[in-house]
């Protein structure tokens, strides 16, 4: 016999079985809630390992829906049965005794739906239970040779937690992201996908070099060879196929997508310590120095600096602001934390 837990709310450490259990969950999954939604959306974007507990709840309930349960097995199900009633054991040996209460449809539907989808073995439980390794940058860049031959290299303060690099595995490999990165992917045989998960944005390649950075306002990829395909949470339009040279910007105030065409190995740059200014304006100049070095910068009324073009260093901002205090002599006045940019003549 199984009992059905008050779900937990709000815990980075649960699994995709009780999230599908969870009610604030599966508003989120169907959209029928807008505050359930910006919470999960939060929670998600906030937490690596409830992200990716999160996409495995997203692809069972996407079985569910397709109603694809295909034949299992009586010895399968007997031994995905165990597997969950360890599970469940071990999750409530953590927690304070909770009540348990009379089951209603609903929860009964979603009790079926787990004991439906722990035919397929628990979960996708093989992919799930892979060893994950975290690496972080702390004070300076740091290069990372993951266990399939894929390169990364981390900017300062990134961080990386990856899944299913080692030699033998056959599923997906993955990678959650917080900052930026840049990733040189190792092909390998049998196509298994490289999947970058940025936000709410999802990065997915075969072989290919690619900066990806993971801001607290927008995520940006910038393609420098191969192919890849995005995705955003939520977007129903389906994924869009990225080509070399070009860079698509995620912004999650707005929730649009901007493609425009830049130099890769120039916006990449820091990897050499360095940033490339080419032909840049105000607007670039601003977030850069906002992005990069965490300056306010205001640009006033009618203050067009003109092009801008130099190579400074990653990580002292200071020859760059004297740069453009010489180039446009009183239309670039500091201010407490920043700049501000003038128009030529202003007070």
């Amino acid at each position: 016999m199984f009992w059905v837990l008050v779900p937990v709310r709000i815990l980075n450490f649960m699994k995709p079985e009780q999230l599908i259990t969870d009610d604030t969950f599966l508003a989120w999954y169907f959209q029928t809630d807008d505050a359930c939604v910006s919470k999960w959306d939060k929670l998600i974007r906030d937490d690596l390992d409830l992200k990716a507990a999160a996409d495995e709840a997203v692809v069972l309930l996407n079985l569910i829906h397709q109603q694809e349960y295909g034949q299992v097995s009586d010895r399968q199900i007997d031994q995905s049965m165990q597997r969950l009633r360890h599970r469940i054991g071990e999750w409530e040996k953590a927690q304070q005794p909770r009540p348990v209460f009379r089951m209603s449809y609903r929860r009964a539907w979603q009790l079926a739906a787990c004991l439906i989808l722990i035919g397929f073995g628990v979960f996708r439980a093989g992919q799930y239970n892979q060893p994950h390794h975290s690496y972080v940058a702390d004070d300076k860049r740091t290069d990372i040779i993951l266990a399939d031959g894929t390169t990364v290299t981390l900017n300062k303060g990134a961080g990386i937690k990856v899944a299913g690099m080692e030699a033998g595995e056959t599923a997906d490999r993955e990678v959650w992201l917080e900052g930026e990165a840049f990733f040189d992917v190792k092909h390998l045989t049998g196509h298994r996908k490289f999947i970058v998960h940025s936000g709410e944005v999802d990065v997915v390649v075969l072989g290919t070099r690619f900066n990806v950075k993971n801001g607290p306002q927008q995520t940006a990829v910038a393609l420098e060879s191969g192919r890849v395909e995005l995705s955003v949470a939520g977007d129903k339009a389906g994924k869009l196929i990225m080509q070399p040279g070009e860079l698509i910007e995620y912004s999650r105030q707005s929730g649009r997508l901007a493609r425009s065409a830049i130099n890769v190995k120039n916006y990449a740059a820091w990897q050499q310590g360095s940033i490339v200014f080419e032909n840049a304006d105000a607007a670039v100049l601003q977030q850069v120095l906002r992005e990069r070095f965490n300056l306010n910068v205001d640009i006033g009324e009618g203050a067009g600096l003109g092009e801008f073009n130099g190579v400074f260093p990653a990580d002292d901002p200071a020859l760059l602001i004297n740069a453009l205090e010489k180039t446009y002599p009183g239309q670039v006045v500091r201010t407490e934390g920043g700049l501000k940019f003038v128009k030529a003549g202003q007070p």
